[in-house]
């Protein structure tokens, strides 16, 4: 504004002067006045200039309004500009909220589905760090509500983990992508028992261990979790065999697996915090779980 103010300030000056010259060329003053014959002289010569200057009065008025509309549609602009923003931010929101509530309806029907074989909770991922992201992360649920060491942490897709550290809000999750988190593990179409951990020499991958040379183990094979070790219940999916890589003895293999559940991007788990109880069926090997 000071900027303006300053580029004003001679556009008036000489608006004002001329237009007090232009007035006292017009003013026709008392009739009988002594100076009226060299006035009329006066104007009859100063014509041409009076035109000038009215000319240039009508243009300085018109800079001057040009000048304050320019501010005022600086000022609009400014305020559509804020409200454009204020509009992207909502939109932004609003789409978290849309795939916020598809995640949310995916497990929750994930959990009917299930209810008769084990009791869930819906857990929002709180923490994650960046220095031990394929290790654990932190759930927004703890021991005051009902979550507790052990307890078996998944997606609708697959398994994610088990709970290690518990407190009143919050629990730590240990991933299936950490050394230590191994899981008992079995080839869904030949039965196969082996180890599944983390691999390492694919990050971000899991690899499927103590299997003969001979196993018959194949890429595209689902592999699930075999229900032996007492932690995880038989038969949640774990991943898909990429690629089979034979040991150096010659005696043994294992089976590259990439992971079904999404470890990049989890914002909310399932804890299974009861397992219902267990029937076996002897004929399919299959667990089926039933209410108490």
């Amino acid at each position: 504004m000071r900027g303006l103010g300053g580029r004003l300030l001679p556009i008036l000056g000489i608006a004002v002067a001329g237009g007090l010259f232009i007035f006292l060329l017009r003013w026709p003053g008392p009739v009988d006045a002594p100076w009226i014959p060299v006035s009329g002289v006066l104007k009859q010569s100063m014509a041409p200039l009076t035109g000038a200057l009215t000319w240039t009065v009508g243009r300085v008025q018109g800079s001057i309004e040009a000048l304050l509309s320019l501010g005022r549609i600086r000022a609009e602009n400014e305020q559509l500009k804020r409200q454009v923003a204020e509009l992207q931010a909502q939109i932004v929101q609003m789409e978290e909220y849309r795939q916020e509530n598809l995640r949310l309806k995916q497990l929750l029907a994930y959990k009917a589905a299930t209810s008769g074989d084990w009791q869930l909770k819906v857990a929002p991922v709180v923490a994650r760090s960046p220095s031990n992201w394929f290790s654990t992360l932190t759930i927004g649920l703890g021991s005051d509500d009902g979550i507790g060491e052990d307890q078996v942490v998944l997606t609708p897709a697959g398994v994610v983990g088990r709970i290690i550290r518990v407190f009143p809000k919050t629990a730590e999750v240990l991933l299936l992508l950490d050394r230590e988190g191994a899981v008992g593990a079995m080839v869904q179409s030949s039965r196969v028992l082996g180890v599944v951990e983390a691999s390492s020499d694919y990050r971000g991958y899991l690899q499927m261990i103590h299997l003969a040379h001979d196993a018959p183990v194949k890429e595209n094979d689902i592999v699930l979790t075999s229900g032996l070790g007492g932690i995880f219940p038989k038969g949640l999916p774990i991943g898909r065999v990429v690629k089979i890589l034979p040991e150096p003895d010659g005696l043994m293999k294992r089976a590259i697996i990439e992971p079904y559940a999404d470890f990049d991007r989890l914002e909310e788990v399932l804890v299974i915090t009861k397992i219902l109880r267990v029937q076996e069926d002897a004929s399919s090997g299959v667990h089926h779980y039933r209410r108490p």
